[in-house]
């Protein structure tokens, strides 16, 4: 009976333990929110004034703008506000003419449209457009380059002129590995975890 005390006298204290951190928790429940995460720019980036950077990491819909910094490689950055307005399954029939090895040909298509406006203060003439596709194995993957004429698909990269102030609408050509589903489109960043997603 001695021994049958001692347990009952520690499942006394671990339950006087437990209400006492249960208490100092809500009493924490009043405390401010954690402010929002801001984006970093690159070094020696000014941002244009009245440009507000989206939250890094942050969620919005396919037709919801968001802005963020694109680096182009070249020592050139900007602010883009982009925006994903459509995202459509295709067909590999759409490649007839087209010479795929066996993995592409297995894998589905997707046409992502988007509109860009550069709000400065570089220009971004001739660049690739800044996102990336995540399928649900996480794995991001760039817009897949097409040389030529593609119907489904038209203009590939930004206009030759892309001056602050210019506004561009671009289509992206995806291929999704056989066996994944797209998840979303996301800004170009070297933080995977800090990139705007487009859901759809």
């Amino acid at each position: 009976m001695r021994h049958t005390g001692r347990v009952l006298s520690s499942v006394r204290a671990v339950a006087v333990a437990l209400a006492v951190t249960a208490s100092l928790a809500a009493c924490g429940g009043g405390d401010d929110p954690a402010p929002a995460p801001t984006a970093s720019t690159p070094a020696g980036f000014e941002l244009p004034e009245g440009v507000e950077l989206s939250a890094p990491g942050s969620t919005v819909d396919v037709g919801d703008p968001a802005t963020f910094v694109y680096e182009v490689g070249d020592g050139a950055s900007s602010a883009v506000t982009a925006t994903v307005t459509k995202i459509t399954k295709g067909s590999i029939k759409d490649f007839a003419f087209f010479s795929l090895d066996k993995t592409a040909k297995a894998s589905t298509p997707y046409y992502v449209r988007a509109t860009l406006t550069n709000e400065g203060p570089a220009g971004l003439g001739g660049a690739a457009p800044p996102f990336v596709l995540r399928d649900d194995a996480n794995t991001v993957a760039p817009p897949n380059s097409i040389t030529g004429t593609f119907r489904p698909c038209g203009r590939r990269t930004l206009p030759a002129s892309f001056l602050p102030g210019a506004t561009a609408k671009v289509c992206m050509v995806f291929l999704v590995p056989k066996g994944r589903s797209l998840v979303s489109v996301d800004s170009l960043s070297d933080d995977t975890g800090a990139a705007v997603r487009w859901k759809r």
